[in-house]
């Protein structure tokens, strides 16, 4: 069953592979004390050979998923071993090219990083964490929101609350200019350090290549974080990062924190680690039946 297991997991990685490591789905970049033609004759030295494959290449989603009518799941994975327990909520979020993505980068810079809501509420103001924060992975095809921090086994089910709690607050109480400015001052510098070396720049304008978005688009970044407002703050987070079309997840010792969380969700979903499937959307191991 291992070997089976094993062969039909190398399938799956051939079959990943062969689909989009292709040369019409890449992007080579080069930056540095080089020109043009030099560059061009390196790019067929090490990749002229590199062949188109005969079947097209799958499309991306046409358009962002929708999870506006879906009620949010609450998992847990019981792991008595566990020392701590990780704490995350998870959803849905933005494309790239999303007209809402400076909104969305401004709203999580003001939940995320050390002096972010999430860490001032849940590890400085209660010592709950070591640290807590958040990350819009905003890609070509829709990516995912997720705040998180560790906790001890005791306080899982109160750092839920919380990182629900922040994240909502966002809509219902947004940051006044004297929260949003620095806020905006970390994504900015942020940018600016990525283009102070060639490689940093190289991956910039690879990243927006990838994306299909206008290589100009750089000289727009800093412009479009500063005309974010606390309006547009608080309309995304109204509308893309609603709690209850949000999952949250914790993974640790279930007796320590499992019936305080049950109060507020008795429909909680509880799976041991034993019955643990990465690979299924339930994330539960199929029963067997019979011999």
């Amino acid at each position: 069953m291992a070997a089976a297991a094993a062969l039909g997991g190398a399938a799956v990685l051939r079959l990943l592979h062969a689909r989009y490591y292709r040369p019409d789905n890449a992007i080579l970049v080069i930056g540095g004390d080089i020109t043009a033609k030099d560059g061009l004759e390196l790019g067929k030295k090490y990749f002229g050979d590199w062949q188109k494959p005969g079947t097209p290449l799958p499309a991306l989603s046409a358009a962002p998923l929708d999870a506006s009518s879906k009620t949010g799941r609450v998992v847990v994975i019981d792991k008595p071993d566990a020392g701590q327990a990780a704490v995350y909520l998870a959803r849905t979020g933005i494309n790239r090219k999303d007209t809402d993505f400076f909104r969305g980068i401004v709203a999580n810079s003001v939940l995320s990083g050390y002096s972010g809501r999430l860490n001032q509420e849940i590890r400085i103001k209660r010592g709950l964490s070591y640290g807590a924060g958040s990350s819009l992975d905003a890609r070509r095809d829709v990516g995912p929101f997720v705040a998180s921090a560790q906790t001890k086994n005791e306080s899982g089910a109160v750092v839920a609350d919380l990182l629900l709690g922040e994240i909502g607050r966002l809509s219902s109480a947004p940051p006044a200019d004297v929260e949003l400015t620095p806020r905006k001052a970390v994504l900015i510098g942020g940018f600016s350090r990525s283009l102070e070396t060639a490689g940093g720049l190289v991956g910039q304008v690879g990243s927006l290549a990838l994306y299909g978005l206008g290589l100009d688009e750089i000289n727009r970044y800093i412009n479009n974080v500063q005309s974010i407002t606390t309006a547009d703050v608080q309309k995304f987070a109204g509308a893309r990062l609603d709690a209850t079309t949000s999952n949250i997840i914790i993974v640790g010792n279930a007796k320590a924190f499992l019936p305080e969380l049950q109060k507020k969700y008795p429909k909680v979903e509880v799976i041991p680690v034993a019955e643990l499937d990465l690979n299924t959307a339930l994330l539960r191991k199929k029963q067997q039946t019979g011999q």
